[in-house]
């Protein structure tokens, strides 16, 4: 009897507790990869190759921010023991020193994040918001076909969102998150031959047929765990690590890389996840937790940058 598949790749835990790396090992553990367990830095630097996706506790992240740059699939970086958020400063020094996953929240949520970073990274599927809904919520989509219809699509999705059930107060986040994120598919991401970004100084009430390349769509579905917003363009040219720098350094809003809201749309959001298929389609994903009062989960959201090829 042979197995319905094989492993395909190496994971690596690294984490000092010996309860919290039973834990995380269970957890990545269901992807059916083979996962090596190590305490301290000196290990994981001894074992980690270009093959290993890293899972590694925020401490130790933090006091090598730079292992990011060694050679791996992918590093993650999580909060300690998984009882406790992580800590809003540590999430800023780690996305200034250019972790592309940083998963910032505690159990449940952790789980549920983190199973689903490595199966994307694993699988290479980068996109889909439907990679963190449950089996058989409905997603919702809107396609743009002028750039003056921005302030009529964030007004319908709020409108819709609000009449599934979700409170007014996540319709007003839902207004902010959609109105920055399609701001940016609109105005930030067209470049020209030279990489200049001709659209950042248009009007924002102009009208402009959007065919082709200028195609924007948004899309959204909820599963009562999570709320879940899409948004797509066909430029692909946002650079997930320097938003990551942009978020960590609240930069003032303005029309540089990566659009102009791009840290309020984070700040509204509990996980934040930018995929890339280079100059082809950038897709923003932001999630927020329904379950929990804001007071009641950590200060900064989770971020998530992945590349990979356009479906």
């Amino acid at each position: 009897m042979q197995p319905s598949s094989a492993p395909r790749d190496r994971l690596v835990v690294a984490h000092p507790e010996r309860k919290a790396q039973r834990a995380l090992q269970r957890l990545v553990g269901a992807t059916l990869c083979p996962v090596d367990v190590v305490a301290d830095l000196d290990a994981l630097t001894a074992i980690v190759d270009a093959s290993s996706i890293v899972v590694v506790d925020a401490a130790l992240a933090l006091a090598r921010p730079t292992l990011r740059d060694l050679p791996a699939r992918a590093w993650i970086a999580v909060p300690g023991d998984g009882l406790a958020p992580m800590d809003a400063g540590t999430v800023d020094a780690l996305l200034m020193a250019g972790w592309q996953h940083i998963v910032a929240h505690p159990m449940p949520i952790l789980a549920e994040e983190l199973l689903a970073t490595v199966q994307k990274l694993i699988r290479g599927e980068a996109f889909g918001l439907e990679k963190y809904m449950a089996w058989g919520a409905e997603v919702r989509s809107y396609t743009l076909e002028d750039a003056s219809e921005r302030d009529a699509a964030v007004a319908a999705l709020a409108k819709d969102v609000v009449a599934v059930g979700l409170p007014e107060r996540v319709g007003s986040m839902v207004s902010v998150i959609a109105d920055e994120l399609l701001a940016n598919a609109l105005y930030a991401a067209p470049v020209d031959e030279a990489g200049a970004r001709f659209r950042s100084g248009e009007s924002r009430d102009k009208s402009r047929a959007l065919t082709g390349r200028d195609v924007v769509t948004v899309r959204w579905a909820t599963d009562a765990r999570y709320l879940a917003i899409e948004v797509r363009d066909r430029w692909g040219t946002l650079d997930g690590t320097a938003i990551g720098l942009r978020l960590a350094s609240t930069a003032k809003q303005g029309t540089s890389e990566g659009g102009m809201g791009m840290p309020l749309a984070y700040a509204c959001c509990n996980q934040f996840v930018i995929g890339t298929a280079p100059l082809t389609m950038t897709e923003v994903i932001t999630l927020l937790d329904v379950r929990y009062k804001p007071t009641e989960l950590g200060r900064s959201a989770s971020f998530h940058t992945f590349t990979g090829s356009a479906p």
